[in-house]
């Protein structure tokens, strides 16, 4: 059977414990993903009497890595944000809005799934490596890259199935010494063409359980994980680029005022910004790939494309002259007294310029073509807060 890209899902949630998974049921709309387990497999090159290059592979440090791009509405880009930096204490209730303030931090574990055909594949011990917001036809695009620390597709039988009465299945370690990991209770596999809800998995790392079941297989079939049917009840409109207000000022309050009103605003023709954790796989004894993911050093950048209208950027470029950058992006009203939006607000409390073009086309407007460095700064104590509002509690997150 052949399976369109198209009914694929996403599903997300944070871990109650980092790195133990936990079945994803807050479905997202996708645009795209790259997320790909490299085994790093390599001939094995050992001498053994042979005149050709090899006859066999052998297997690397496994890494587990890739994007998710999706548009960002003002929920779903809530738990983008819950994998990149720490979520502080939500304030605000259903009817007037909830307010998620996030800084830079302990971004949650998660999981997450993506289906593929009838099968999924549960990712767990997932961090973000970097958040990258932008604007394409207006929507506003959020691109996160991932790390995980394990997944779960498919594996073999280790003990053939033989018919009434099974209540469990052991795996083969041919991918992993603990082939299980990654599945819970309350999962479905599929062995063979039967369906079968898992109600436990082994500690051993090899069994799973479930209750009494008609089931034939034989050693090395394969086992699956079973897609879930994906809900999408509350999907909200993406950001907008219409919809943002961009001040840029010598101070961070001074860009909050510059970001209240479209009067004093910044037009952009271009905005965009990178969050980056550089995290480390963190290599260990007791794991085949990183036993965890460090946040490294921290960084972040903006870039803006606006008209030119005199040589300041300019200067302001090769003198280093500090900024700094107020994002405000509003959604739709959620007070029934239309005083309440859904807001997204990024504040970069310190900018300098590191690049300031002003290309020249024929035909075309004179721009400011700007790349920004956001920087720690000494007086806010900060350099970087983001504010979230919208319909979803802090306990989703």
């Amino acid at each position: 059977m052949n399976y369109l890209a198209d009914k694929s899902y996403l599903a997300v949630k944070p871990e109650a414990t980092p790195g133990t998974p936990v079945i994803p049921d807050n479905f997202i709309p996708l645009i795209s993903e790259s997320i790909r387990v490299n085994p790093n497999i390599s001939a094995d090159r050992r001498f053994k009497g042979l005149t050709w290059k090899s006859d066999d592979v052998v297997r690397g440090t496994r890494l587990i890595e890739g994007d998710l791009v999706i548009h960002a509405d003002p929920d779903s880009i809530g738990h983008m944000l819950n994998m990149v930096y720490e979520k502080g204490v939500t304030t605000g209730s259903a009817p007037v809005g909830y307010t998620h303030p996030f800084t830079v931090g302990e971004g949650k574990h998660y999981s997450i799934e993506i289906s593929r055909g009838d099968f999924a594949q549960r990712i767990w011990g997932v961090r973000g490596e970097n958040l990258k917001i932008a604007f394409q036809d207006n929507k506003m695009i959020a691109t996160l890259s991932i790390k995980a620390l394990g997944q779960f597709n498919t594996a073999s039988l280790a003990v053939a199935l033989t018919g009434v009465g099974m209540t469990s299945a052991v795996l083969k370690q041919i991918y992993d010494t603990r082939p299980t990991d990654g599945l819970v209770a309350g999962d479905v596999i599929r062995i063979g063409a039967v369906d079968i809800t898992l109600t436990s998995v082994n500690a051993d790392g090899v069994t799973v359980g479930f209750a009494a079941t008609d089931v034939t297989a034989s050693i090395g079939d394969p086992v699956f994980l079973v897609a879930q049917t994906p809900s999408y009840s509350a999907i909200v409109e993406p950001l907008y680029l219409g919809n943002t207000l961009v001040g840029v000022a010598a101070t961070s309050a001074l860009a909050d005022t510059a970001a209240a009103t479209k009067a004093t605003a910044t037009p952009c023709y271009n905005l965009a910004m990178d969050f980056k954790n550089n995290l480390l796989d963190a290599i260990a004894s007791g794991a085949t790939g990183a036993a965890a993911l460090l946040n490294q050093v921290r960084e972040a950048s903006a870039e803006i494309s606006r008209l030119f209208e005199n040589p300041t950027q300019y200067q302001k470029w090769i003198e280093y002259v500090k900024q700094a950058i107020t994002m405000i992006t509003k959604g739709t009203y959620i007070k029934s007294d239309n005083t309440t939006w859904e807001q997204l607000t990024v504040k970069l409390h310190k900018v300098k310029l590191i690049s300031n073009e002003q290309p020249l086309d024929v035909g075309q407007y004179l721009f400011d073509k700007q790349k920004f460095e956001a920087l720690y700064d000494s007086v806010d104590g900060k350099a970087i807060e983001v504010n979230l509002v919208n319909r979803t509690a802090g306990t989703e997150y």
